[in-house]
């Protein structure tokens, strides 16, 4: 028998004693009976996550089936915990034993794997972020990693991290420290009739921070606990069964509006959509509904439907087809670069195979306490294990991904740097907190600098080429640039907003401090800016990007008559694009010459066409038009004459803004528009553009 916590009284409270108080948990009053539904229920979690990985366009909202698997666990590691403590057993070794039998031989397994693939497959600079991953994973915190990285969890290079699912994992655990000991520290203050209401008031508390955090800094409001454990606790509340179990018929109908509240999600939500915050509320609500409909005696239809054995199966191998599948679907892609639709078919039911092997052969008998690892001997295999495989990770952290691997030239081809020119370091003016007196001035040598060029980071893609014709036509400028700022005077980026303000002030201070500073050049990527991306107003109201960059804009060069500004027009985009993808290519041997069609990126431009020209209409803009050289009749290239016209899947290379050259120096040299654009009419005139 378990030995109880030292120093923890566990004789039973009483309830009846006076004041404002909230009925105590009842699960300890049976133990935890097997839910069949709640297997099924794993599987609705499970297969959204799958195909949305896969690439299934039908299921772009699949994600928030982790969201599904956070209310379960909650739910049931409640459950086990209060039933423990309620009937004077519950033990901390006990639990974490229960824990690491549960997810440690499956998770072991599948890094240890991953780990040697990538070994085998990934480029250096592939490597080196995949052993940085591994390291913190073997901590339990690969969801802070991820966050410190900055990722976007939907961009093409976090569809290349094998162990980017990990972070659900870590904040699962993260919240299991914790989450024990908050409950035996409320049991032994005599507290124990308030746990429900104290749960209740953290899960309110953290969802008003993910709400909070989504806008402010979203991707740490994806990754980290604190804006994630209103989810567990969602689960952790239904454990202490405050609310009745329904009727059959009301059980009907919370199971039948639970599904349509994680499937609707499923289906409608995308990867722009703000999550987790508020938008995490349906498919969270959803899959508690659908296990409190199940608290009864009697089963409803649907949670019949949830218990059919088809399900019941894909939920009991859950665990580990969420922990094989992604690996899978990284290495498919990183090999193939561009899946077909059969080879998505194929990781879907491979992952399946695989995860049915796992759940067999691993997840069973590591469960079972009847092997040949006693505790004390399971706790040191377990810490040992992790110590190598966090060993390992920084192995290939330390070593930059292990380079002698790769022949010499696929390691060029792979690194952005050799792609990118110089003065990389002036693009983070945020970043590093510069300031009018210390941003970057490059160009001729002696020369008062007399321009200036702001935007997001297209501004320091195109920095070198433009600096470097500067240089050579005697003229210097400054720049003003860091990753996702577009000058929009007025308005603040939505998880961006610090930065906005920041950088908007940095520049209208700028131009105050700055007069003889009379051209303007603007390259952002006004794809990202006007249909992804979202802005508050000055009256904090949030508006779409169309708008405002209509009227940031429009205030920018309204502000700043006597300037002339140059607007450069980013060009299409593709995650085919870049140098990673071409050098995998090149190793593996495969042909390789990616292009975007010309009725994508006309249908994309078309979007936000309108700004382009009412701005083109005003005395003091002209336009640079990227894609002038890199696109043709019918497609956008990739490679242009041999190189790389793309350093990642939207960043122009070095080598193709230096074939702006002739334009760049006719502006800084006082050119008029139609000059600059000549080039571009006459295209137009000839049917190319």
């Amino acid at each position: 028998m378990p030995m109880p916590v030292p120093g923890v009284n566990l004789a039973p409270k009483s309830r009846s004693s006076g004041g404002c108080r909230v009925k105590g948990p009842t699960v300890g009053r049976n133990m935890i009976k097997y839910r069949a539904d709640i297997d099924g229920l794993r599987a609705v979690a499970v297969l959204p996550v799958v195909l949305f990985h896969a690439g299934f366009p039908l299921f772009g909202g699949g994600y928030v089936g982790v969201d599904v698997f956070f209310v379960i666990s909650g739910y049931l590691i409640t459950k086990i915990i209060v039933d423990d403590i309620e009937q004077h057993k519950y033990s901390v070794a006990s639990f974490y034993e229960r824990r690491i039998r549960r997810i440690i031989p499956a998770y072991l397994a599948t890094v240890v794997v991953t780990m040697v693939v990538a070994l085998v497959f990934m480029l250096p600079e592939d490597l080196e972020d995949f052993g940085g991953s591994a390291l913190w994973s073997a901590l339990m915190s690969s969801n802070v990693f991820f966050w410190i990285e900055s990722n976007d969890y939907f961009n093409g290079a976090a569809e290349l991290k094998p162990l980017l699912h990990t972070w659900s994992l870590s904040v699962e655990e993260q919240f299991y420290v914790l989450f024990p000991i908050g409950l035996l520290v409320v049991y032994r203050l005599g507290l124990w009739r308030y746990a429900a209401a104290l749960c209740l008031l953290a899960a309110v508390a953290s969802l008003g921070l993910a709400a909070y955090g989504v806008r402010q800094t979203p991707m740490a409001a994806f990754y980290l606990l604190p804006t994630r454990a209103w989810e567990l606790l969602v689960g952790s509340l239904l454990a202490f069964e405050l609310v009745p179990a329904p009727r059959r018929r009301v059980a009907g109908w919370e199971s039948f509006a639970g599904l349509g509240l994680i499937l609707a999600p499923v289906i409608s939500y995308t990867a722009e959509t703000p999550f987790p915050g508020i938008m995490a509320l349906p498919p969270v609500l959803g899959a508690a509904l659908i296990i409190h409909s199940g608290l009864g005696q009697s089963t409803a239809p649907f949670t019949e439907l949830l218990s059919n054995p088809l399900l019941r199966f894909v939920g009991l191998i859950s665990y580990s087809l969420y922990l094989w599948h992604w690996p899978i679907v990284v290495f498919m892609r990183y090999y193939y670069i561009e899946l077909s639709f059969y080879q998505r078919i194929f990781i879907v039911a491979f992952s399946i195979a695989i995860a049915f092997l796992s759940w067999r052969f691993i997840e069973r008998p590591g469960r079972r306490r009847d092997g040949t690892l006693r505790r004390p001997q399971l706790f040191l295999a377990t810490a040992t294990s992790m110590a190598l495989l966090a060993a390992a990770g920084w192995a290939a952290r330390e070593s930059l991904g292990f380079p002698s691997r790769v022949p010499k030239d696929i390691q060029i081809l792979a690194s952005k740097r050799a792609h990118q020119g110089p003065w990389r370091e002036c693009g983070y003016v945020y970043r590093d907190r510069r300031d009018i007196d210390t941003l970057c001035v490059r160009g001729a040598a002696h020369q008062s600098p007399d321009f200036v060029i702001i935007g997001d980071s297209h501004a320091n893609a195109v920095a070198a080429a433009i600096f470097q014709n500067a240089a050579e036509v005697g003229r210097a400028g400054y720049q003003i640039s860091d990753t996702g700022y577009r000058p929009l005077l007025d308005f603040g980026k939505w998880g961006e907003e610090k930065k906005y303000q920041y950088m908007n002030r940095l520049t209208t201070d700028f131009f105050d401090a700055r007069p003889g500073v009379k051209s303007v050049i603007v390259p952002i990527y006004w794809r990202q800016a006007a249909l992804v991306d979202r802005y508050y107003n000055s009256n904090r109201k949030i508006v779409d990007g169309i708008t405002a960059m209509r009227e940031g804009l429009f205030t920018l060069v309204e502000r700043y008559p006597e300037k002339q500004f140059l607007f450069v027009l980013s060009t299409a985009n593709s995650d085919l694009f870049g140098a990673n993808p071409a050098a995998r290519a090149a190793w593996y041997g495969h042909a390789f010459n990616p292009v975007v069609h010309m009725a994508e990126f006309r249908r994309i431009t078309a979007a936000y066409g309108g700004i382009v020209d009412d701005l083109r209409a005003l005395p003091n803009v002209q336009f640079l038009d990227i894609s002038s050289r890199v696109c043709d009749v019918k497609v956008c290239h990739g490679f242009i004459e041999g190189k790389l016209a793309f350093t990642d899947d939207n960043h122009i290379s070095f080598q193709a803004a230096m074939l702006f050259s002739p334009e760049i120096r006719g502006f800084l040299g006082g050119s008029t528009q139609r000059t600059i654009e000549g080039d571009l009419l006459e295209r137009r005139a000839q049917g190319h553009l």
